[in-house]
C-alpha cells in the first residue's frame, strides 16, 4: 500500500488511507504533481520503500517534481488521512505521529499546506487531478469532500 507515484496533466492519482497519510504535492504553472501513502513517520531502523516513510518520501517526491522543472517553492500540498482506526487517540497514536512528522517535513523544505482532511476514525481514499489540483475525498459511507 505504502509508496509515491508521480502525475502529469490527464493522469488520476488514488490512494486508500487509514491511519496512512496521503501527501499530494502539486506545481499549478506546470500541472504535475506527486502523492505519496504514508504507513509510517520515521524509517529509522527500518527498511522498506522510500514512499512508507514521511522522512523519505517527502525528500523523494521534491527531487522527482526538481527534474520535471519544479522548485520547492513552486509547491503546494494538500494532506488527508491520519485516521485513528483502532480504539481513541494517545500519545502513541500511528495517524497522529504520521501527520506530525508529513507537517514538519513539508515545513522543513518550505512546501505550504493549502488544505487538510486529517483525523477522525474511518478510513478514506484520495484521488488527486493534477490538471486542476483537486483532491477528491471520499470517507467511509461515501461522504465525499473536495480539496
Amino acid at each position: 500500500m505504502a509508496g509515491l507515484d508521480f502525475a502529469k496533466e490527464g493522469q488520476l492519482l488514488e490512494t486508500l488511507l487509514g491511519s496512512c497519510v496521503g501527501i499530494v504535492l502539486w506545481d499549478r504553472a506546470r500541472k504535475h504533481g506527486a502523492l505519496a501513502h504514508i504507513m509510517l513517520s520515521d524509517s529509522a531502523g527500518r527498511s522498506g520503500s522510500v514512499g512508507k516513510y514521511a522522512d523519505t518520501a517527502i525528500p523523494a517526491m521534491i527531487q522527482q517534481l526538481r527534474s520535471w522543472g519544479s522548485l520547492p517553492s513552486d509547491l503546494v500540498s494538500k494532506i488527508a488521512g491520519g485516521a485513528t482506526m483502532f480504539g481513541s487517540r494517545t500519545a502513541n497514536d500511528v495517524g497522529e505521529k504520521n501527520i506530525q512528522a508529513v507537517r514538519a517535513h513539508l515545513k522543513r523544505f518550505g512546501v505550504r499546506i493549502v488544505a487538510e482532511h486529517i483525523g477522525g476514525t474511518q478510513g478514506r481514499v484520495i484521488r488527486f487531478n493534477p490538471a486542476d489540483g483537486s483532491v477528491q475525498v471520499t470517507i467511509a459511507r461515501n461522504v465525499v469532500a473536495v480539496l
